[in-house]
């Protein structure tokens, strides 16, 4: 222990005390990385070592009360993230060709420095290990269900245990500004991915619903990894920068009550004309959300806003739609609000170009509607946009990419634009620990046709 020191393998409570004792960024510890793969598998190593591998130990940035604040950095979660998921998706494929003892035999090994997964280390009698915290103690495992704990014994999951293990090292090993005190709570998590994405695998093609359950628990103990932000709990700034006849009653009803902001366009402009109109839409804009109104939001206890919009707002309407735009400006105004009360927001695509449904709420209701109307491409355009300009934001901590989508929409058309919207989002440079993407499913009784 120490900079440029030998390495010994110690205590938790004496790695503590030493750590207390030194500056940060001056002490490392380094451990043999199968003491951490039989800490994953259940039980300790022979010498009940239950520190992680680390290049430099550095206490990271403590965020809200009530968050979890000991997290990796991100490329760690994400590392394991892709080392689990193809581990259990192969060690599922071996298994519809060979029995589970052949599966497990045929996977690869792997160290804790290769990246592939560690051999195992068997425990010696007695020793210190048998008076070490264990790094799963009972009382700290996230929940499972009793299928998983059974299944953790059998040797498929050990492999899979063993690997997770063997990815979690190589990972803090190569991550700067990684925690060590947070390794026994990541190592949890990590093996409860393990057994989750296992179970996953396995069910995906006999029974969707314990698949979902799987991959529920998977992204349970997943998220808390990357995640700092507490839960939305907020309001929406409907009727604002998509008119709805509800939230915006009262503009509706000057003009005959039209059904949606395109027709209500078009009325406006046939009764006051085109520039007459646009400062009646101005004058709208710029009072019905204030600041006054934000400050009320966050002195009222709540941490969130959902902004809808309709994409005129990003970019200039298509020649045959009514609406009026662009008006960022709006946006950006209302973020830096935001901002100040230290409320997160959730933007929301609202009204997509040629509309995700032929209904009110995508800012055109049209009968003669069809799911090829939505122009898809132009919705990523506009989505580009928006994670273009706002990354790194504070404020904005998600993105919903549509709303409501006609149930019309064939299920893989729907699919393919929503990993085309991620692919965007992230390629613009909305990063997954800074900003959630929702991709919504209307309505419920489409869930099993989308999973």
């Amino acid at each position: 222990v120490g900079a440029g020191g030998r390495a010994d393998r110690v205590s938790n409570r004496e790695c503590a005390r030493l750590w207390r004792a030194q500056r940060p960024g001056r002490m490392t510890v380094e451990v043999a990385g199968d003491v951490l793969g039989a800490c994953l598998r259940g039980r300790p190593s022979q010498d009940g070592v239950v520190c992680v591998p680390l290049k430099t130990l550095a206490k990271t940035p403590r965020d809200s009360p009530g968050v979890a604040t000991r997290m990796p950095p991100y490329a760690v979660c994400e590392a394991v993230t892709r080392a689990i998921w193809a581990f259990a998706k192969m060690q599922a494929e071996l298994s519809t060709t060979a029995g589970p003892e052949e599966a497990a035999a045929q996977l690869p090994q792997q160290s804790a420095s290769g990246g592939l997964p560690m051999a195992k280390r068997s425990r010696k009698e007695g020793g210190r290990g048998d008076q070490v915290n264990y790094i799963f103690p009972a009382t700290s495992q996230p929940t499972q269900t009793q299928s998983q704990e059974e299944q953790a014994n059998t040797p498929s999951s050990e492999a899979a245990l063993a690997h997770a293990g063997g990815a979690l090292a190589v990972a803090l090993a190569q991550a700067a500004g990684a925690d060590a005190t947070a390794a026994p709570e990541l190592a949890a998590r990590v093996r409860a991915m393990a057994l989750s994405a296992l179970g996953f695998w396995r069910e995906v093609s006999l029974d969707l619903s314990k698949a979902a359950s799987s991959l529920y628990r998977f992204l349970e103990n997943q998220r808390p990894l990357y995640w700092h932000r507490p839960p939305w709990r907020g309001v929406n700034l409907g009727g604002w920068l998509l008119l709805e006849p509800g939230p915006s009653a009262a503009l509706f009803n000057q003009f005959g009550g039209a059904s949606c902001e395109w027709t209500l366009m078009k009325r406006m402009k046939a009764s006051l004309g085109a520039e007459k109109a646009a400062e009646v839409l101005k004058a709208h804009r710029e009072t019905y959300i204030i600041e006054e109104d934000i400050r009320r939001v966050k002195e009222m206890g709540f941490n969130a806003v959902r902004i809808p919009f309709g994409y005129w707002v990003i970019t200039p309407p298509a020649s045959e739609d009514e609406f009026m735009g662009p008006c960022l400006e709006y946006l950006d105004r209302v973020l830096t609000w935001c901002d100040a009360y230290g409320l997160q927001v959730l933007l929301d695509l609202h009204g997509a170009p040629g509309g995700e449904s032929g209904e009110k709420p995508c800012g055109r209701e049209r009968k003669d509607w069809q799911w090829n109307n939505w122009r898809f491409n132009d919705s990523l355009e506009a989505l580009r946009i928006v994670a273009h300009r706002y990354r790194g934001h504070p404020a904005v901590t998600g993105v919903a990419v549509c709303n409501e989508p006609s149930e019309t929409v064939p299920a893989d058309v729907l699919c393919e634009f929503y990993d085309g919207a991620v692919r965007t989002i992230r390629g613009a440079g909305m990063r997954p620990d800074e900003v959630s993407i929702v991709l919504p499913v209307y309505r419920t009784e489409r869930l099993h046709e989308i999973w």
